[in-house]
């Protein structure tokens, strides 16, 4: 039986949604991946983690990141669970289940 995520692995995880809702809708600036934003700062670890994870890497031009081969795929796996979350953003178990999905995505070693 898998373990449940802690506290600190569903925020991390509800960053990592938004940050990866924020690189699809190409609709934040540098400042906000990196943090830099008030009330944001977690924002920037999230970031990092799915650089790290290869789900997103870093681009030109007026979108500072993008989705890469292996962060498309990520989502088009978790589609339905994606869809259910971005429609209803503060359900527990929508959360947990990313989550879960999120720790499995092994980090690259670059």
């Amino acid at each position: 039986m898998a373990k449940e995520p802690t506290a600190q692995e569903l925020g991390m995880a509800r960053h990592c949604l938004q940050v990866l809702r924020a690189v699809q809708k190409d609709s934040r600036t540098s400042g906000w991946y990196s943090g830099e934003v008030r009330g944001k700062e977690d924002i920037g670890t999230a970031t990092a983690s799915l650089v790290r994870k290869g789900l997103i890497q870093p681009a030109t031009g007026p979108q500072p990141f993008r989705l890469t081969k292996k962060g498309k795929e990520f989502i088009a796996t978790q589609i339905k669970e994606w869809e259910a979350f971005v429609a209803k953003l503060n359900r527990p178990e929508t959360l947990e289940k990313f989550a879960k999905a999120l720790r499995r995505v092994a980090e690259d070693k670059a």
